[in-house]
This record gives structure tokens, C-alpha cells and sequence, in this order.
């Protein structure tokens, strides 16, 4: 019983990590090398998400100011593979975008990126959040007013 429910979880840890598969920001969602311990993350599947349509929820937070034009760079290069997006910029950084990527097996994909360390009235900290599942972009606005 043990090891089924081992290759079960390694199953959905594999399908989780392929999610963002392509997109530069995946790294910074897998912990890999500088960014473990760096971050607040949340990683969200399955019952929680149904009422919000979505099957993956992703999101990281960090006030590391080290990070943040490494992270927007990230974000920069995958905004170049979307099919929409609405962005915002001050004194020429990114300020916050909203990027629609091609859907894949039928599942909507899309991305946040906000970087409040530009205003002075805002936390100091960058968020990018991935979310995935059938939600249309209308459903996605309506869910996060």
C-alpha cells in the first residue's frame, strides 16, 4: 500500500511540475538552486479549486529585493509566448501583468506578476502566480475582484 501511494504522489508531483513545462517562471515555482528558501509559496490542486474552475494554483511571494529583476526578466521572456496580455509599467519596470498563455490538454493558462516594491504605498515584495483549469478569463475576473 505504501508504495502505491508513493508513486501516486510522484505521479502528481511529475503532472504538477510539467504544468508550467516551458514557461521560464518554472523554475522559480520548483525551489531549483538560489530560490529554495526564498519564497512563500502556495501549491494548490484538486477539491479547494473546483468552485474557481481551476485544477492548479501556484503562487510565490518574497521581499528578497536581490531577486526582482531576475524574477521580472523571467516573467519579460514569457510574456513573449502569450496569446494576451495586459501589463503596467512605472519608470519603465513591470509594474503588473496578466499573461494568457495557449491552452494545453484543454486547460486555460495563465500568469500574474505583480512587483508592489515600485509603489512606496505597497508592500515591499513580488508575487507571480500560475493558475491552470477550464476558467475563462471572464470567470477568472469575476473570481478575483
Amino acid at each position: 500500500m505504501r508504495k502505491l501511494l508513493t508513486i501516486i504522489l510522484l505521479a502528481i508531483c511529475a503532472i504538477s511540475a510539467n504544468a508550467q513545462k516551458g514557461l521560464e517562471v518554472s523554475r522559480l515555482f520548483e525551489g531549483e538552486g538560489k530560490w529554495k528558501l526564498k519564497f512563500t509559496a502556495a501549491h494548490i490542486t484538486g477539491r479547494p479549486l473546483k468552485p474557481y474552475n481551476l485544477t492548479l494554483f501556484r503562487s510565490i511571494t518574497t521581499g528578497d529585493s536581490r531577486l526582482y529583476d531576475e524574477i521580472e526578466q523571467a516573467v519579460n521572456k514569457d510574456a513573449q509566448k502569450t496569446i494576451d496580455k495586459e501589463c503596467g509599467h512605472i519608470d519603465g519596470r513591470l509594474y503588473y501583468g496578466f499573461f494568457i498563455f495557449e491552452p494545453r490538454d484543454n486547460k486555460y493558462r495563465y500568469l500574474f506578476y505583480r512587483n508592489s516594491s515600485l509603489r512606496s504605498n505597497e508592500p515591499n515584495e513580488v508575487t507571480v502566480v500560475y493558475m491552470e483549469g477550464y476558467a475563462t478569463l471572464e470567470e477568472l475576473k469575476k473570481t478575483f475582484r
